[in-house]
């Protein structure tokens, strides 16, 4: 397997408030094999947070397009946290907003393991999920997604919790470990894409999650909800990209004016 180049993504210390220092997107050559990405409860749960992952790597090559993972640990989290985002959400529209973001993804218990980017030292190439805990993982409620990540030979584990686990190299976890907002980011900036052109697919895309449960749009612009769901550096990228594109709609019609 060629090597795929991955940000040493190491925690920042402080409170959850200070802001992570943004790391440099990854080299993927295009011989290398798509990362494999594990995604925690808490960006698979957010609408803004899945469906702009969706949306952006729908525009990379399939050769290059990562293969995004769920564990069976957030398939057993998932309706409770969607519950928690939205109480009104009746229990048969939680399952099938669960069900919707669970059948977007692989589901890695049912994926083939492959060895790990990174072999931590002393750590089995496939450890149980029934393991105790390893030191680094500071809430154990989150063991399972360290677990899995080994198991399922990730080179990310995308999470929002990301201080649920201790500062500590690449190289020693197994694995890059980045929040949403620097996912996306990373995304954008690693395959060059074009947010301009990512926001229809992310709008239609949420259109048909909205007929699918029969629920209402949650308030707010598209870069709204993304700053409510703590992706404020993506967010950014989005009025951006939505100014541009007021910008080039006006400029013809003042030339023809």
């Amino acid at each position: 397997m060629p090597d795929k180049q991955l940000p040493d993504m190491t925690p920042g210390a402080g409170p959850e408030t200070t802001p992570r220092t943004m790391p440099e997107a990854p080299a993927q050559q295009p011989s290398a094999d798509p990362w494999r990405v594990l995604i925690d409860t808490s960006v698979l749960a957010p609408e803004p947070l899945w469906l702009w992952t969706l949306a952006l790597t729908d525009g990379i090559p399939d050769g290059l397009r990562p293969h995004l993972g769920v564990s069976r640990g957030v398939l057993h989290e998932l309706r409770h946290a969607l519950r928690r985002i939205d109480p009104q959400f009746t229990r048969a529209q939680a399952d099938r907003a669960a069900r919707l973001r669970t059948d977007s993804l692989t589901r890695i218990d049912d994926a083939p393991a492959a060895p790990p980017l990174h072999q931590p030292t002393g750590q089995p190439a496939h450890p149980s999920l029934h393991q105790p805990p390893r030191s680094h993982v500071l809430d154990p409620d989150d063991a399972h997604l360290d677990a899995a990540a080994l198991a399922w030979g990730a080179d990310l584990l995308v999470t929002d919790d990301v201080h649920a686990f201790a500062p500590i190299p690449t190289e020693q976890r197994g694995y890059s470990l980045l929040t949403a907002d620097e996912f996306l980011c990373t995304l954008v900036d690693t395959h060059t894409l074009s947010v301009a052109e990512a926001l229809p697919r992310y709008q239609h895309r949420l259109t048909r999650v909205l007929e699918e449960t029969s629920v209402a749009a949650s308030a707010g612009s598209p870069s709204h909800r993304l700053r409510r769901s703590r992706a404020h550096r993506f967010a950014r990228r989005v009025v951006r990209a939505q100014r541009a594109a007021g910008d080039a709609a006006v400029s013809p019609r003042r030339a023809a004016g």
